[in-house]
């Protein structure tokens, strides 16, 4: 689920206590079928993370593109993680419908440390987005002095990433959170505490900057490319190409959101609440497929194979000598 299940502006149909008209068995082949599509991507960003930050440091380290996209990459795990093990599974999986609502209702400082850190996950994403679609940009507009710069300002970048969300999400740290039934399971959110601090509004206001930027760097990003035809690196078009499609997929999700939200019928449709989660999937488990499939530098040290290639590169720190034995022989 997302944060479209996070605010108390619409809310689906929801009952008073555990709905048990719903199958045990089609709930958990729902839940079983997302956490299908989902793990391979949590599996696949674990893997991503190692090679960024341990196996190949110093490679990745020196590109600040990829060390942004490792936070994206953190962001993104996390999010999957909360789907399949928390959000998802108690919605999908009713036969634990009713223990499981009683322990969070008695035990509220899980709540406490879920929900604010969903809503902090999503808040960090857009603004992860904006520097991500400025890095690209700015490798075709100042491709000379661009990595200096941004590696001067790095510092900056990530406690940004990490300290602006809580402008953001301070309502749902102090907000009391409850528990909503919804089809045969049950999930969590939080009642505002300060009614005009609403996280779907401040949610939206950060999506919607971060649109605005992305649009506005890739065009600028495609427009200088075209004029620089050959001059471009390869690495650095392909990084390019990535983002351009991983901007798309943070368009979609942002879009369905921003319908809910000004669109009251539809935003309390099942068909909202049906799609919603699908659209952030689209967002969450593409985004690793996407850099493994561009960048083939990646996918090269994630897999440990070059794709199309079987045959093992030589070791080239590995040097082959041959010893040449010349007989001469005299006539005397």
């Amino acid at each position: 689920m997302t944060d479209s299940l996070n605010s108390t502006m619409a809310l689906p149909p929801v009952t008073p206590a555990c709905d048990p008209k719903y199958s045990y068995f089609w709930e958990n082949v729902k839940y079983m079928l997302q956490a299908g599509y989902m793990i391979p991507p949590a599996l696949l960003y674990s893997r991503i993370l190692y090679v960024i930050w341990r196996k190949n440091r110093k490679i990745y380290s020196q590109h600040q593109f990829f060390v942004i996209y490792s936070m994206d990459s953190v962001v993104g795990l996390l999010l999957l993680l909360l789907d399949i093990f928390i959000t998802r599974f108690f919605v999908y999986v009713p036969q634990l419908c009713t223990t499981a609502s009683q322990f969070f209702q008695s035990h509220p400082s899980f709540m406490n440390i879920y929900y604010p850190l969903l809503s902090y996950l999503h808040c960090a994403q857009p603004l992860i987005q904006i520097f991500l679609s400025l890095n690209r940009m700015s490798s075709v507009v100042w491709p000379v002095d661009h990595n200096k710069v941004w590696k001067k300002n790095l510092p900056f970048i990530f406690f940004f990433i990490l300290l602006t969300p809580f402008l953001f999400i301070w309502n749902t740290i102090i907000s009391q959170k409850v528990v909503v039934f919804y089809f045969g399971g049950f999930f969590m959110i939080g009642l505002k505490a300060v009614e005009w601090a609403d996280i779907s509004l401040f949610l939206f206001s950060v999506r919607s900057v971060a649109v605005m930027i992305t649009v506005t760097s890739t065009v600028i990003m495609f427009l200088r490319m075209s004029k620089m035809k050959k001059r471009l690196k390869s690495s650095e078009r392909i990084l390019c190409l990535a983002c351009v499609i991983h901007s798309i997929c943070f368009m979609i999700p942002s879009f369905f959101e921003a319908l809910a939200l000004f669109n009251e019928e539809y935003g309390k449709s099942w068909i909202n609440f049906l799609i919603q989660p699908f659209a952030w999937d689209v967002l969450n488990v593409g985004s690793p497929l996407i850099m493994i499939f561009v960048s083939g530098q990646l996918r090269n040290h994630v897999f440990d194979v070059s794709i199309g290639c079987l045959k093992k590169k030589k070791d080239p720190r590995r040097v082959t000598v041959q010893t040449l034995t010349v007989s001469f022989s005299s006539n005397h």
